[in-house]
């Protein structure tokens, strides 16, 4: 227990964001779902990491300082805080996907994602997400290798050192197949154990703008990379950061002030025709539109989530 207490203590920014993803998945999709998801996400990303000290691969060569042995949890030779991280950057990378391909519903402040089956298991939204996670560590990582910088502290080196800031290409290539590891993880628990019509245990559906919840996350383990790049001095990195992810924001600006994505009648219907238990939260039941009733109905590239 003094162990796992003295852990938190050294690496309360990530504790934060675990307890805020746990939050966030539960009230969005349960509690079975958050636990398993958490549970095998960290077993693959500790493989992975033990893999790659070893050998290599998939994120080339590396060595830990053990330096914090007595002071936090390590399993495997791996810290806890390491491998564990892979469970809250693939979810938030998961919600920022399914955001941007998903049909809004808003009323006042309220902003919902009027998603379907089809959407949250396509591939689309797979590889989106898959891509935004690697997003996320071309930040942290060149950061994490600088982290004699700041608290941190010197945690490891690459061997050989690679040509983004120290980082190797490989260690992004493998980040890739990790995250689509993750995330389809996500996908296939949230339908094998949400799929029925009734409500997962955890979900609130009344609770106010659920759908921002987790690219909030996001944004927020983001701003934490390039903000801390700054503070150690690090401009050249941070302002590459800052560009690497301009696109991004753009996107998602466009994407959240378009009129035309967001959605009545048909959208909602075919949202609720999933997810039944959402249907307090849209106030009085919606009835079904005609087919061309909406612009929504005719066009596939809302109904289904493809482009």
């Amino acid at each position: 227990m003094h162990l796992l207490l003295s852990t938190i203590v050294l690496r309360p920014y990530v504790f934060v964001f675990l307890a805020s993803f746990l939050f966030i998945s539960v009230v969005n999709f349960g509690v079975r779902t958050t636990l398993l998801f958490g549970a095998l996400t960290y077993g693959v990303g500790l493989c992975c990491e033990y893999s790659s000290v070893h050998n290599g691969f998939p994120f080339g060569l590396y060595h830990y300082v053990e330096t914090t042995r007595d002071q936090e949890i390590w399993v495997l030779g791996v810290p806890l805080f390491d491998s564990i991280s892979y469970t809250f950057l693939a979810f938030a990378s998961y919600t920022v996907a399914l955001l941007l391909c998903s049909p809004l519903y808003r009323r006042g402040w309220d902003l919902r994602m009027l998603d379907t089956w089809r959407i949250r298991r396509s591939p689309r939204v797979w590889l989106m997400a898959a891509l935004f996670m690697v997003m996320i560590d071309i930040v942290v990582d060149p950061l994490s290798v600088m982290g004699e910088r700041w608290f941190l502290g010197r945690m490891f080196w690459y061997d050989p050192p690679g040509p983004y800031f120290g980082v190797p290409i490989s260690n992004y290539l493998g980040w890739y197949l990790v995250a689509a590891v993750s995330v389809a993880i996500f996908q296939t628990l949230d339908f094998r154990l949400n799929g029925a019509s009734s409500k997962p245990i955890g979900v609130l559906p009344t609770l106010p703008s659920r759908a921002l919840l987790g690219p909030m996350l996001y944004a927020g383990i983001v701003s934490f990379g390039i903000t801390m790049l700054f503070i150690i001095h690090a401009p050249e990195i941070g302002w590459a950061s800052v560009f690497i992810f301009l696109p991004l924001i753009v996107m998602a600006l466009h994407t959240l002030t378009r009129s035309g994505w967001f959605g009545e009648g048909s959208p909602i219907a075919r949202h609720l025709e999933d997810f039944p238990f959402n249907r307090k939260a849209f106030g009085e039941p919606q009835p079904q539109v005609a087919a061309d009733a909406q612009p929504f109905a005719t066009d596939p590239k809302y109904a289904s989530g493809s482009s």
